[in-house]
């Protein structure tokens, strides 16, 4: 008993155990956790690098795009230059003629100089602030402001010179097409990023820095991650949708509550199951304990029985005989002296009641079964002690529904019907009531039930009057009611008792009938029925 005590329990055991695999699923969702975030961030890197390089494909696209456009440009109004030097050489061109010539050829204009001042160009003014003389340098050249493309050519001996012009408008719009922003609008417009920016230093020779780094901020009400990546002195901001990584952390996050719930209510619940299997076993423990007890003080009543028998029992009874004759015999005695040896005879009477007692709970108990009727045992009984209820001013009530054959004793029984009775009796000596039951019980058993209103200890102390020498009556031996449940056991069956209100006491007998079990099944009949 004392190594059980100190003992670690089971169930915190138990606790322990989950408690530490609590920790390590803990552990495992905060890795994940952290593994979801550092994917997501690479993510965001390889998604930002993979801008920046589309950007730079896309700006060294627009450059190449401008180059083979005005190479385009160059041998196109270069011909077309030479071309109209050629006609002008064959017939001179007039203001209208040139004007026809440029509008059919799609050209802003078209300016001839043929030296010694003679010139014409058509349409006129096609060139607006343009000098008549001869333009500094030959061929191509842009005019941002004019949004032109002018292409100079003069013959080789330099005394005449022809002018083209073309609108840049096709050139720029394949420069929109392939320009940055029209990129970065673009890229913009793809799912889950939420937008894309070039950022120059604010100081003239800041350097940017040389590795891509991730950050989570909010952007116009939405988190998202921001990767800046360096490229040609500037700074390309990809920000993606956080989003979707915060939902994944809180399907992880939903995951583990589930997970951790479940796993709570395992260990509590198997701690619960532990518990009450360590609290069975150290009832049984107990149960042992007492059994083994009252084993060795049975056997040594047993042993103690027969000197008691052989020194107290004859010598009584010597006493009581030389009592009752010196009352037979002694005329000369007075009154005094009769009532003083009535008192000593009542006196041998009790000690004699005593030692009969004890040898019969010291005795083992062995019932000579046979067919017989609890029913009309209890109903002789009832007759019986009929009068003495009448005469205690106690109110008996009977309900008999169980009316068969059962195997027993029936001394043995008839000696538990009469201490129930009496015990029921005696605890009211100014009256009450008594109520007296025989029904059946689960598991083909039967049960005598004797109510009564006169218990008068309380709940804690109910269990207490079956232990032996406990009695609350100043001449009893607290051995009836220890004998009637030896006997109860010795016919397989139980005696129990239970305190129903304040005051009132039942104690049940549950006796198998025939073909009913032993040991557990008696025990489980009898809370079957006490629970009726």
């Amino acid at each position: 008993m004392a190594d059980s005590k100190r003992s670690f329990p089971l169930w915190a055991a138990n606790l322990f155990v989950f408690s530490l695999l609590f920790c390590a699923v803990m552990a495992y969702f905060l890795w994940q956790i952290h593994q979801a975030k550092e994917d997501f961030q690479s993510h965001v890197k390889e998604h930002a690098v993979l801008v920046a390089e589309v950007i730079q494909l896309s700006a060294r696209g627009g450059v190449l795009s401008k180059q083979a456009a005005e190479e385009i440009l160059d041998a196109f109004l270069g011909n077309t230059a030479r071309f109209v030097h050629y006609l002008d050489k064959v017939e001179p061109f007039t203001v209208e003629e040139l004007t026809a010539f440029s509008q059919e050829a799609g050209l802003a204009g078209i300016g001839i100089d043929r030296g010694s001042g003679d010139s014409v160009e058509g349409p006129p003014e096609w060139l607006p602030d343009h000098d008549p003389a001869r333009p500094p340098g030959a061929g191509l050249q842009h005019l941002p402001k004019e949004r032109l493309y002018l292409y100079s050519w003069s013959d080789e001996e330099g005394l005449g010179r022809v002018m083209v012009g073309m609108s840049d408008a096709q050139v720029r719009t394949i420069q929109e097409h392939l320009g940055l922003d029209n990129v970065i609008r673009t890229l913009a417009r793809i799912p889950r990023i939420g937008y894309v920016r070039v950022i120059t230093p604010p100081e003239a020779g800041s350097r940017t820095r040389e590795t891509s780094s991730v950050t989570m901020k909010q952007d116009a009400g939405l988190r998202v991650a921001e990767a800046r990546v360096p490229m040609d002195g500037k700074e390309i901001a990809v920000a993606l949708d956080a989003g979707y990584l915060d939902r994944a952390i809180g399907r992880l996050w939903r995951d583990f509550f589930v997970f951790s719930a479940a796993l709570a209510s395992l260990g509590i619940m198997l701690s619960l199951i532990l518990y009450r299997r360590q609290v069975a076993h150290l009832a049984q423990v107990q149960g042992f304990d007492r059994q083994l007890a009252l084993t060795r003080e049975n056997a040594a009543l047993g042993r103690s029985a027969a000197a008691i028998a052989h020194e107290v029992r004859n010598p009584l009874n010597v006493l009581s005989m030389g009592l009752q004759r010196l009352l037979i015999e002694g005329r000369e005695l007075s009154d005094d002296h009769r009532h003083l040896v009535d008192l000593m005879l009542d006196g041998v009477k009790r000690a004699n009641a005593s030692v009969e007692g004890l040898l019969r709970y010291a005795r083992p108990q062995k019932p000579s079964k046979k067919e017989m009727r609890l029913d009309r045992l209890v109903e002789d009984m009832l007759h019986l002690y009929g009068r003495r209820c009448e005469e205690s001013g106690i109110a008996v009530s009977q309900r008999i529904t169980y009316r068969k054959s059962i195997p027993g004793d029936p001394g043995l029984l008839g000696q538990v019907a009469e201490n129930l009775l009496k015990n029921a009796i005696e605890a009211q000596p100014d009256g009450g009531a008594i109520h007296v039951e025989v029904s059946a019980g689960k598991d083909q058993g039967v049960f005598l039930k004797v109510t009564n209103r006169g218990f008068s200890l309380g709940l804690e102390k109910a269990e207490r009057i079956l232990e032996p020498y406990f009695t609350t009556k100043a001449d009893g031996t607290g051995l009836g009611l220890t004998i009637s449940r030896r006997i109860v056991e010795a016919h397989g069956g139980r005696l129990t008792v239970r305190v129903s209100e304040p005051g009132t006491v039942e104690i049940s007998v549950w006796l198998p009938a025939a073909g009913a079990g032993k040991g557990t099944t008696a025990g489980n009949s009898e809370e079957g029925g006490a629970s009726q």
